[in-house]
């Protein structure tokens, strides 16, 4: 898939909806799904079989939930974003107990696991436990974290 290339997206009219209310484009989930795929920059459901990629390519970073289909084709299932810079390498073991997140590294083929990662938003930096390769230490944020506490975040900050 080449990141302009928005003709391979199978995406549903329910999901399209979402897709337009969050202002997320076509090329922005190409654009994600190629830098994944460049490289098994992805997390897997083993039980659907889904994939979750993220791409920073500015400000904004995207996240989209996808399956390959045999025909080449890629089937969008949700896609969401948030202008946390999450700063890699400097992950902790977290205090809380660890919760089964049902995503695999693919790169590392290791379950995530709970780690206490910094977020940078403005000029501010946060230490929050979220889901993390044990290995190479690449971090899930999940909708709910993404679209409600970082968005609520965001705004508090910008309102400052």
């Amino acid at each position: 898939m080449k990141p302009d290339d928005t003709d391979e997206l199978l995406v549903s009219p329910d999901v399209r909806s979402v897709l337009e209310e969050r202002g997320i484009r076509d090329g922005d989930i190409s654009t994600t799904i190629t830098f994944a795929e460049s490289g098994r920059k992805y997390y897997t459901q083993p039980v659907t079989g889904h994939r979750l990629a993220y791409f920073t390519p500015s400000k904004v970073t995207f996240w989209v939930e996808y399956l390959p289909e045999e025909s080449g084709e890629y089937r969008i299932f949700n896609a969401y974003s948030h202008r946390m810079r999450l700063l890699h390498g400097f992950n902790m073991p977290s205090k809380k107990a660890n919760t089964e997140t049902g995503w695999l590294c693919s790169a590392c083929d290791l379950t995530l696991e709970l780690a206490t990662v910094k977020l940078a938003y403005l000029d501010e930096t946060f230490a929050v436990d979220l889901p993390a390769c044990p290995t190479c230490q690449r971090v899930l944020v999940n909708e709910e974290q993404a679209v409600t506490k970082m968005a609520l975040a965001e705004r508090m900050l910008e309102d400052k």
